[in-house]
C-alpha cells in the first residue's frame, strides 16, 4: 500500500486528486494538507507526497528542499508543473523524485505514483538532456575551499542585515521563518535573499546554505553573524 499525502492550498485540486486516487488500489490518501502547518503534522504518516502550488508564500522548490532537507527518505512529485526542463531541473535538485506536468492526466499523475514507490524515475527527453547538462556543468566547476567557487569576495560584501539572513538560511528557516525571527516584513526578507544571491553569484538558496556551512566553520574574518 503506497501512503500518499497530497500538500496544495487549493482545496479544489486536492478534492480532485483524492477523488481519483481513492479509487485506485494500492494506494492510500492518508490526508491533503493545504498549509505548511498541515504537511509537517500529515507527513509522518505518508510514504510519498505530491506537492503543487506554494503553501504560504514559499516557492514550490523551497517548500520541496524543507521536506527534502527534514525527511530525505520521502518521495516528492510536483505537480501541475510547466513543462520546462530548466524549472523541473530545479525541482529534482531541490529533491524531487518525479513530477506531473500540467498537460499530463490523472491516469498519468497514477502511473508515476507508483513508478516513483518502485524506485523508477520517469522524465521526458528534454528533461533527462537537460540534467545532463546541468551535471556536466557542475563538474567543470573549480573546486575552491569546500565549494565550487571562491566565495570569499561575495562574503565580505554582504551587510550585517544580510549575514544575518544568510546565517538563518544555512540553518534551514524559509523566508516566512527568518521574517518572523527578525521582526522584519517577509518582502524585507525577499529583497534580502535577492541580494545575497546576487553578491554570492549563485542562484539558488541551497547553494547559499552550502557556502554558509562552509565558511562558517572557518575562522574570522569569513565566520558570519550568528
Amino acid at each position: 500500500m503506497i501512503r500518499v499525502l497530497i500538500a496544495d492550498d487549493s482545496g479544489l485540486i486536492c478534492d480532485a486528486m483524492r477523488t481519483v486516487l481513492d479509487q485506485e488500489k494500492g494506494i492510500y490518501v492518508v490526508g491533503c494538507a493545504r498549509t505548511l502547518e498541515e504537511t509537517e503534522f500529515l507527513q509522518p504518516h505518508a510514504d510519498l507526497l505530491l506537492v503543487g502550488p506554494a503553501l504560504e508564500g514559499d516557492s514550490t522548490v523551497e517548500f520541496v528542499r524543507r521536506i527534502h532537507g527534514k525527511q530525505p527518505e520521502k518521495k516528492i512529485i510536483v505537480v501541475g508543473v510547466r513543462n520546462q526542463p530548466e524549472l523541473i531541473t530545479q525541482y529534482i535538485e531541490a529533491g524531487a523524485i518525479g513530477y506531473v506536468s500540467r498537460q499530463e492526466s490523472m491516469s498519468r499523475l497514477v502511473e508515476k505514483i507508483h513508478a516513483v514507490h518502485a524506485g523508477q524515475a520517469l522524465v521526458s527527453p528534454d528533461v533527462a538532456l537537460h540534467i545532463m547538462r546541468r551535471l556536466t556543468q557542475l563538474a567543470q566547476q573549480p573546486f575552491i575551499g569546500g565549494w565550487g567557487m571562491d566565495t570569499s569576495a561575495g562574503l565580505h560584501e554582504l551587510t550585517s542585515r544580510e549575514r544575518e539572513v544568510l546565517s538563518l538560511i544555512g540553518a534551514g528557516y524559509s523566508n516566512r521563518e527568518i521574517a518572523d525571527h527578525l521582526v522584519i516584513g517577509w518582502g524585507t526578507v525577499k529583497n534580502h535573499v535577492h541580494n545575497i544571491l546576487k553578491k554570492l553569484e549563485t542562484t539558488s538558496r541551497h547553494e547559499a546554505a552550502a557556502i554558509y556551512r562552509v565558511h562558517a566553520r572557518q575562522s574570522p574574518p569569513l565566520a558570519l553573524a550568528s
